[in-house]
């Protein structure tokens, strides 16, 4: 079967899905879990399309595997500490349909889309590709330790009505937005071409455009002065970049 031909079955039968969970569950988990897990088959798609198999695309492999393990820990098991459970109480029904459409659709084609070009580069590893499993190893210890850190942070008893201000989170409002970016930053330079980049944009939009300032919303409504002060003293996304 053709390669676009399948990624779009692929895709698109994944977001069907997570609509149906949607329609029945009335939240938004599962369209987020199907979202990211797209990321597998679509990379295996095109890795498998340009044999040889090798060591790039081990590596693509690894760096797929990883980080899906890390956001279906996030998404399953550790929801209630993210913005899901806000987003099933304020957004409407319709958004909530369309939701998997659009999250599939971005993970699927976008965010998998360096692992095409990496797939086509022939040749051993070089200086491209280590610098890309070296950051994507520096944005996976802060989006992972970040989430780590909150975690922690949230099941602790006296923490009820607090804010994180310390670890990971004292240089970043959002540092676990920021290792993500940088994990998307990563693949773009696995692909090593111009069009790998969409993916880190893609992301940085998805960011700043929606869900940081949900976020920040939210938090302003919770904390109070608290987050006012935070705010006034810790970067938004960028670590030691202040107004």
């Amino acid at each position: 079967m053709n390669l676009w031909l399948l990624n779009a079955l692929i895709i698109e039968s994944l977001a069907l899905l997570g609509m149906v969970g949607a329609v029945k569950t009335r939240r938004t988990v599962l369209a987020f879990a199907l979202g990211f897990n797209s990321m597998l088959p679509v990379t295996l798609n095109y890795l498998l399309h340009f044999p040889p198999f090798t060591t790039r695309d081990l590596l693509s492999l690894f760096m797929v595997i990883l980080y899906l393990l890390h956001m279906n820990w996030l998404l399953l098991f550790q929801q209630r500490h993210t913005a899901i459970s806000k987003l099933d109480a304020h957004l409407p029904a319709a958004q909530k349909y369309l939701l998997p459409f659009l999250l599939t659709n971005t993970a699927g084609w976008g965010y998998c889309l360096p692992f095409y070009f990496a797939a086509r580069r022939g040749g051993p590893l070089n200086a491209l590709d280590w610098s890309a499993l070296v950051l994507y190893l520096l944005g996976t210890v802060l989006h992972f330790g970040s989430d780590y850190q909150k975690y922690r942070f949230k099941i602790r008893p006296n923490s009820r009505g607090k804010l994180l201000t310390s670890g990971f989170w004292r240089f970043s409002r959002h540092p676990n937005y920021f290792g993500d970016f940088l994990i998307y930053l990563s693949f773009a330079l696995l692909g090593g071409h111009l069009g790998g980049w969409l993916a880190p944009v893609l992301n940085l939009l998805q960011y700043l455009g929606d869900a940081i300032p949900k976020n920040e919303q939210w938090a302003a409504e919770r904390y109070g002065e608290a987050w006012q002060r935070y705010k006034n003293q810790t970067p938004m996304f960028f670590p030691f970049f202040k107004k």
